[in-house]
């Protein structure tokens, strides 16, 4: 009779300064994400050293750590070692600290705040090689200091409009294409330039703000 076969754990490194914080996401990591923490990290040299000496499938990266910082850490890492993915964690990012990080190639970028699951949405999405960005950093990097928001100062065509109307409505793809009388391919390749202009990372980011757009369009 054969063995089931289980997928061996994700091997990860875990730099946080925080003794407190630094056990409990073990805790959580290895109980909850199917994860194996092979090393922990209480400042960014540890960290660095760790992840070359092990390398690692993941990186839990504290954005304020000590010494070598969550972003130059994200650096050395990604230039160095390009096969770890580094996820960052944050109390309160500001938003250029999060456009900062996912230009430099993070993973996933999460809050303090986050819900436990999330840490395992974020690593499962590193196993498919997509970015994972929390839904608070979401509505971080969509909201202005001045109360616009992206979408209104964005200049987008008018076929951009319609199909961003459509998704916040909850029409599919197909349903889009066969409601403007293009093809699924056309729909796709406006999704993309739509994400492109508003400065959004990943389909969580561009749902959000659809979702306020054909609200919006629902009430005019």
């Amino acid at each position: 009779m054969n063995t089931p076969m289980h997928p061996s754990p994700i091997k990860i490194v875990l730099a946080e300064s925080q003794n407190l914080i630094r056990a409990a996401l073990r805790l959580l990591l290895e109980t909850q994400a199917h994860a194996e923490v092979v090393a922990e990290a209480a400042e960014g040299q540890e960290l660095l050293a760790a992840v070359g000496r092990l390398r690692p499938r993941a990186a839990i990266v504290e954005l304020d750590l000590p010494g070598v910082s969550g972003l130059d850490a994200l650096a050395q890492i990604r230039r160095h070692y390009p096969e770890v993915a580094v996820l960052l964690l944050a109390t309160r990012p500001e938003p250029g600290q999060v456009r900062a990080a996912l230009r430099q190639g993070a993973a996933a970028f999460l809050t303090r705040q986050a819900e436990p699951q999330e840490l395992g949405l974020a690593l499962r999405a590193v196993e498919r090689q997509q970015v994972y960005i929390s839904p608070a950093v979401s509505h971080l990097l969509l909201a202005r200091r001045d109360g616009t928001r992206v979408e209104d100062s964005a200049q987008l065509t008018p076929r951009q409009r319609q199909v961003l109307t459509l998704i916040g409505k909850g029409r599919s793809t197909k349903e889009i294409a066969a409601l403007l009388g293009v093809s699924v391919k056309t729909v796709e390749t406006h999704r993309a330039r739509l994400m492109q202009t508003l400065g959004l990372y990943g389909t969580n980011a561009l749902m959000r703000v659809a979702l306020r757009w054909g609200l919006d369009a629902h009430e005019q």
